[in-house]
């Protein structure tokens, strides 16, 4: 694991500036890509602090790249924002018990600043 680097996975340059301006406020580095292909091929191969996903983009992208974190970076934190209800009603990551899902991008700063103060 990385200490520092923050990879910030969304669609949303509004909502991407809000992650990473609280990722600064943390001394960490955020990191974006352009596309999810991009992303898929840094969280195989550049080591990472966490991984943050905003699901407010489709949702099955988004769970490979939560599949792929764990499996690539077992150590990385990862976060979820938003569709809480879906992810507990299906299941769908039932079996990565340690990510964070939060239902809104508002809740992001302290759930981080939660994740830093528990290493």
């Amino acid at each position: 694991m990385e200490h520092g680097r923050v990879l910030i996975v969304s669609d949303s340059p509004d909502r991407r500036s809000f992650l990473e301006h609280h990722v600064k406020c943390h001394h960490l580095a955020p990191i974006y890509y352009l596309n999810i292909m991009a992303a898929r091929k840094a969280i195989r191969s550049d080591p990472l602090f966490m991984v943050v996903v905003d699901l407010t983009i489709p949702i099955e992208p988004k769970l490979a790249l939560v599949r792929e974190t764990y499996h690539h970076q077992p150590d990385a934190g990862v976060i979820t924002i938003e569709k809480v209800g879906y992810l507990k009603r299906t299941g769908a990551l039932s079996s990565f018990s340690s990510v964070v899902s939060i239902d809104s991008i508002e809740s992001f700063p302290d759930k981080l600043a939660d994740f830093i103060n528990k290493i």
